[in-house]
């Protein structure tokens, strides 16, 4: 009991972040967005190879950005219709949100995901043509294992250009307690069966932080907590220290002192200072 009460008052450890997890779900229940519009597209035979498409909201005016965003969940948890909550803050103010689904471990490991980030992002890109907003560029976003997703599809370009996309496509990408350097991250199963060992080649191809040009321009929006739990703050201060190196400008780095991995996800909930920060960041970064 004793060890109990102690991981659920020290912020920074993992019994901490699972012992509120709970309450993160309850509000992703409370605050439900109401009724949304949304489609779902499959790019794949297995019941993960899908995505979400959801419209601006009525009466708002249509940006000529759309957002692909990516949920978090230890790339094994969650569905991107519990995260409909994300997807409302974006189609509010006028985006074209899509939310990919994926195959998951234990079951598939970092090469299968791999290749649903790319056909899942290549389908996208044929539905945003089917819309008539395929000249919309993308602002790319992801919570933990989401955050590493989008950052690997933003920052190898050798794979971009393989599929004949040109990284200009991106205008932006937000951070949220990101999964960038897998091997300052804390050891653990999902870690492994996401990579396999720190010897496997894969383990070095599954962290976005080794893909980094000695020059990076694309706008960062980059949220992580000192105390978190799940995604060490040293694998992202490697990352921020990284990029900081090749990026002087357009580099927006919020650091939440004692923060957890959850509490920077209380954008979704709250309007608080981090949702006020989001809002000018992508107001910044609007295409008029």
């Amino acid at each position: 009991m004793l060890t109990v009460f102690v991981g659920l008052m020290i912020r920074g450890t993992l019994l901490h972040e699972l012992m509120h997890l709970p309450l993160f779900h309850y509000r992703l229940f409370k605050n439900r967005p109401g009724p949304i519009d949304y489609y779902r597209n499959s790019y794949g035979t297995d019941t993960k190879q899908y995505f979400l498409h959801f419209p601006p909201s009525e009466n708002v005016v249509e940006k000529k950005q759309v957002v692909i965003f990516f949920h978090g969940g230890g790339w094994s948890l969650g569905s991107p219709e519990m995260f409909k909550i994300n997807a409302a803050f974006f189609t509010k103010r006028g985006y074209h949100v899509f939310m990919p689904s994926y195959r998951r471990v234990p079951f598939y490991g970092f090469p299968e995901i791999r290749e649903d980030l790319d056909a899942g992002f290549l389908a996208i890109l044929e539905e945003m043509k089917a819309l008539e907003i395929g000249h919309h560029k993308i602002i790319l976003g992801g919570t933990s294992a989401g955050g590493n997703l989008a950052a690997l599809l933003a920052y190898d370009r050798v794979r971009l250009e393989a599929q004949n996309v040109d990284p200009m496509i991106f205008s932006g990408i937000i951070l949220f307690g990101a999964a960038l350097d897998l091997s300052l991250m804390y050891p653990s199963p999902v870690r492994w069966f996401y990579a396999g060992s720190s010897a496997n080649p894969d383990f070095k191809k599954a962290s976005p932080i080794n893909y980094l040009q000695p020059e990076e321009t694309l706008p960062v929006l980059m949220v992580h907590g000192t105390k978190d739990g799940l995604v060490a703050y040293r694998s992202a201060e490697a990352f921020i220290k990284k990029i900081s190196e090749r990026q002087s400008e357009n580099l927006t780095i919020e650091i939440i002192p004692e923060g957890t991995h959850l509490d920077v996800g209380s954008w979704n909930f709250f309007d608080n200072d981090l949702r006020k920060l989001m809002v000018q960041w992508l107001a910044e970064r609007e295409v008029r």
